[in-house]
């Protein structure tokens, strides 16, 4: 019987080695073919899982585990977070019927143990469906850089940085996907007062002034007023020409409990996360649509543009209403507004004009 296990044991290694060399194989093939953007919210990259090998081993298992792991990931990317526990128990049928393909990057198994790191691709139409039955929109945000001021006012007295647990813990909280790269300021008093007097009208030269100092123009600014056991704050901020301005409010009895401070951070950086991507929502329920004229030197030309429309994810589907040698006319319709449609076709290589109703792209040289 233990000869019988140990052939087992053996076969199952060999089985390994054989899939390792394969698997190796395809993706020195895969290599060379054209890879996806970074910049499409669908693919979830680097989703690592592990557990021991034994003779109840199943590499299956570890793959299905994977697709849940990046669901979850892919969620916490697109969508708010009031929204996410709406899907986050979608059940694994579901979740399998919406990958159109996966790339296993690495596998390891050694000392008995798997390791394994995973590319999942998802199909955006299916999930944009999805959503769509699920009355829920979802957010493109992309990396930007903001320069983070954290104001603290204890009983009317400004804390310097060093006492300012917002400031000197920041970079140690963490929340899923995180779209911005927050910039710690230097420690300046004389911003900091500047700031405060704004606190109920923000002077956007002065503001600009203090900024600019970081070489970015985003901003984040709380200002919170710390009295009795209330703790308010006043969120304005500036991220990529959107400004929003929200108020939020905690109870905190005593303003040197770390643990409640280590939470009120997380719930606040997820809030601020959650206000860009509010301004990168794609409403799934309302398909605009907009006439564009298209000029060309040649056929290529256009051939490339409707490869271009089809990468773009708020692009719901397009007509060529007109074409002669010159040019052509497109009808698209896209979910979001005309300001993300230009953006995402800036992304593309196109610059997309409006002169007074009439649009037209061009090639951004």
């Amino acid at each position: 019987m233990k000869n019988f296990y140990n052939f087992k044991y053996l076969n199952l290694k060999l089985k390994e080695y054989i899939f390792i060399f394969l698997t190796a194989t395809i993706i020195s093939i895969f290599s060379t073919t054209k890879s996806f953007t970074q910049e499409n919210v669908f693919i979830v990259d680097n989703v690592k899982v592990e557990g021991i090998i034994d003779l109840n081993f199943n590499r299956d298992k570890y793959i299905i585990k994977a697709f849940k792991n990046s669901f979850k990931i892919l969620i916490s990317k697109i969508l708010l977070s009031k929204d996410s526990n709406k899907i986050i128990d979608l059940e694994l049928n579901k979740i399998k019927s919406l990958i159109k393909n996966f790339q296993v990057i690495e596998e390891s198994y050694k000392s008995e143990k798997y390791k394994g790191t995973f590319k999942i691709v998802y199909n955006d139409k299916k999930v944009q469906k999805l959503l769509r039955e699920k009355n829920i929109s979802f957010s493109q945000p992309k990396q930007i850089s903001a320069v983070f001021f954290p104001i603290l006012v204890v009983n009317d007295t400004m804390q310097d940085f060093d006492k300012n647990y917002f400031y000197t813990k920041w970079e140690e909280i963490k929340v899923k996907n995180e779209s911005i790269n927050f910039i710690l300021p230097i420690d300046d008093l004389d911003d900091f007062s500047k700031i405060l007097k704004m606190k109920d009208k923000i002077d956007e030269r002065e503001v600009n002034n203090i900024v600019n100092k970081y070489n970015v123009s985003n901003y984040v600014f709380v200002l919170m007023d710390y009295n009795n056991t209330d703790l308010s704050m006043h969120v304005k901020t500036n991220l990529d020409n959107n400004k929003i301005n929200k108020n939020f409010s905690y109870t905190i009895n005593n303003i040197n409990d770390e643990s409640k401070l280590n939470l009120i951070s997380q719930e606040l950086k997820m809030k601020i996360t959650d206000i860009w991507k509010e301004a990168n929502l794609v409403n799934l329920l309302m398909p605009l649509s907009i006439k564009i004229k298209f000029k060309y030197s040649n056929l290529s030309d256009l051939d490339k543009l409707k490869d271009e429309f089809y990468k773009i994810n708020i692009i719901d589907s397009f007509d060529m209403e007109e074409f002669n040698i010159n040019y052509s006319f497109f009808k698209i319709y896209y979910y979001g507004n005309p300001k993300k449609l230009r953006n995402e076709l800036l992304r593309s290589g196109y610059e997309l004009n409006n002169d007074q109703g009439y649009w037209e792209l061009y090639l951004n040289d």
